[in-house]
């Protein structure tokens, strides 16, 4: 029976989602450059694209696992929204699950909240056409840990103590993904995060909350 559902469920995502096998990197940058959602984000003056490496660089060790499949090294294109542009950021949450989206960005930090734009390629499958939800864990992990790093001091170290995740809806492979996070609270050297992800179609799909320590 659980192998039925799940077959079934893979047939709505393709169904939904229109998905495709996209085979080379360049498929992948080339259509994710397309996206209504990608688009918007590069015209808004409330944002700008965050240099993945620069920011890896800037830490002495982060957990990063972004291009963790062998079909692509894509990392995701992800953008920092400054901290004046808090309002706008809220207005893009779904705000009717808690409790992550009970505690709102916080003007403690000069990049509260980052979106990134990820593909979720066909070698996370669990059943087949799902995301394996270990590696939902991965992107969780990965997106609030970049920015804690955005946000610590050089030379710092970020490490994951906490990470509660709220699986909603399945994520289909082969398809594009929206992550909203942002930091919400600074108690020394332990920053609180939230994340949600979202299909392009701004169907929620996860939820999750994280406790990162950064040290020097």
């Amino acid at each position: 029976m659980i192998k039925a559902a799940a077959a079934t469920t893979a047939m709505l995502c393709k169904q939904a989602f229109n998905l495709v096998h996209r085979s080379t990197v360049s498929d992948i940058i080339g259509e994710r450059l397309t996206l209504p959602a990608v688009e918007a984000l590069r015209n808004s003056s409330a944002c700008s694209m965050v240099d993945i490496q620069a920011v890896l660089g800037h830490v002495k060790s982060c957990d990063n696992h972004f291009g963790y499949a062998e079909i692509s090294k894509v990392s995701p294109l992800v953008f920092g929204w400054n901290g004046n542009a808090i309002e706008s950021f809220i207005r893009q949450l779904d705000k009717a699950k808690l409790p992550a989206t009970q505690q709102m960005p916080s003007s403690q930090f000069a990049t509260p909240m980052i979106t990134a734009i990820d593909y979720v390629n066909e070698n996370v499958n669990g059943h087949p056409s799902l995301i394996h939800g270990g590696m939902t864990t991965i992107i969780a992990n990965s997106t609030t840990s970049l920015l804690a790093a955005i946000n610590a001091p050089r030379d710092a170290q970020v490490v994951l103590q906490t990470l509660n995740m709220d699986y909603r809806k399945p994520i289909c492979t082969g398809s594009f993904i929206k992550i909203h996070a942002w930091l919400y609270q600074k108690q020394e050297s332990k920053y609180k995060a939230a994340l949600q992800i979202y299909s392009l179609n701004d169907a929620i799909l996860v939820e999750a909350t994280s406790e990162l320590v950064v040290s020097q």
